[in-house]
């Protein structure tokens, strides 16, 4: 009978709503630009883990500078050349910074991320978020999570300003 009983409530109770699909918050991005920008390698020199960081950047930094179904992706130092900005190079995936050294993507690239409520993050992918593109110029507002002398600088994105496309 209790087996009955219980079966039937399980039958009647409402369903579960599934649980609503991670996305990176429309209020991260932003109008106008974080004040105060420096440059990837600036920052790399001075901040700290918990520091509040404002660094202005270009995305790229590998191939695939996304990282799928992750809130995650690269940037690099203005001061590098893409190679589209390179006379004559004709590389398919200019934002890929193949040109550069290693040392020199050491020194000027960092990751960004978006973070939920547990510090990780989150499970949806950030391309395309905001305007998010390979070669887009941003401003990160965010604290830096990792540094290290390794070449290591995560920032958790609280503001990023998508700087307009220059028309060609």
């Amino acid at each position: 009978m209790l087996t009955a009983l219980c079966s039937l409530l399980i039958l009647i109770a409402p369903p579960t709503p599934p649980a609503p699909s991670p996305k990176i918050p429309d209020a991260v991005f932003v109008t106008e630009s974080p004040k105060d920008a420096k440059d990837v390698a600036a920052v790399k020199k001075s901040a700290k883990k918990g520091d509040t960081v404002v660094v202005k950047a270009k995305i790229g930094g590998r191939a695939e500078p996304f990282v799928k179904n992750r809130a995650i992706f690269m940037v690099a130092d203005r001061s590098l050349k893409t190679c589209d900005e390179i006379p004559g190079d004709t590389c398919p995936r200019p934002w890929d910074y193949c040109c550069e050294s290693p040392e020199s993507k050491k020194a000027n690239m960092a990751t960004v991320q978006f973070v939920g409520e547990d510090g990780k993050p989150l499970k949806v992918g950030a391309q395309a978020a905001g305007g998010l593109e390979p070669l887009r110029l941003v401003v990160i507002e965010g604290v830096v999570s990792e540094i290290d002398d390794k070449g290591t600088l995560v920032i958790d994105a609280k503001k990023v300003f998508v700087e307009p496309a220059k028309k060609k």
